[in-house]
């Protein structure tokens, strides 16, 4: 409990520091923000999937047939 009450009171002090260093430089909340011209990013083309892909995680898979894993729920 000490140790955790110790903690606190340096993480406390801190941000009070942290706090004080803002207000010496003079930035404010209103002083934030972000001007953008374009408000949402574009999508992007997706890539075409790995074409080795399955084939990766067949030979990753610890149970499979030729072309099927065969798994248990949380087994693996």
């Amino acid at each position: 409990m000490e140790r955790e009450e110790q903690i606190e009171k340096q993480a406390k002090e801190l941000l009070d520091k942290f706090a004080n260093a803002l207000e010496k430089a003079g930035i404010k909340e209103t002083d934030i923000y972000v001007d953008r011209d374009e408000f949402f990013r574009k999508e992007k083309q997706g890539k075409n999937p790995d074409k080795d892909f399955k084939q990766d995680m067949l030979k990753n898979a610890p149970n499979k047939t030729s072309d099927n894993i065969i798994a248990e729920r949380r087994s693996w």
